[in-house]
């Protein structure tokens, strides 16, 4: 019996539970292999609320019946399909909203996953005889002109708990048409 795209969702959404769990657990951020883990569980769950997004949003292509619902690999690509077979969704309205909606759990869980996806970027050469003697300021808390978002196991939570619930509201609100 073929894996669901719903019972990937689930499972991912699972992984991320539990990683956010151990994260909760007993972590002293103080000691330097602490730090390393803590990145790693934190880098973790975000991970996985991504591919669970990735998979909710090929439950939804399958909902919807668009053909090829593998093809789906981002919240436009649900949008632009649903646009061409002439189909409205509250669902996939809902999760475009958010993920443009600055400051929404969405919006910043992807932005966040674009931070780790991103090669750093070269560093451009000075000419030799520049302003020798000044110092160049660079920023390091920013990013792209973005500050860094820095995770938190509540924030995390707060990211799963806001996913988790958008999903079973929606299933809940798919399953009644």
């Amino acid at each position: 019996m073929p894996i669901s795209h719903l019972s990937l969702v689930n499972q991912k959404l699972a992984f991320a539970g539990f990683t956010i769990t151990l994260l909760n657990g007993s972590l002293d951020r103080q000691k330097s292999g602490q730090k390393l883990e803590f990145q790693a569980l934190c880098d973790a769950a975000v991970f996985h609320m991504m591919m669970a997004l990735h998979f909710y949003l090929r439950e939804l292509a399958e909902h919807h019946q668009i053909k090829n619902s593998s093809a789906i690999h981002s919240i436009q690509d649900l949008s632009t399909a649903l646009r061409q077979l002439d189909k409205v969704s509250s669902v996939s309205s809902e999760i475009l909203t958010l993920s443009e909606l600055d400051g929404s759990w969405l919006n910043q869980l992807i932005q966040y996953f674009d931070q780790l996806s991103k090669s750093p970027e070269k560093l451009k050469e000075k000419k030799a005889f520049g302003q020798e003697h000044l110092i160049e300021i660079v920023e390091l808390t920013e990013v792209d002109g973005q500050r860094p978002i820095d995770l938190t196991p509540e924030l995390l939570t707060l990211w799963f708990e806001s996913f988790r619930a958008l999903v079973i509201r929606q299933r809940e609100t798919n399953a009644e048409y």
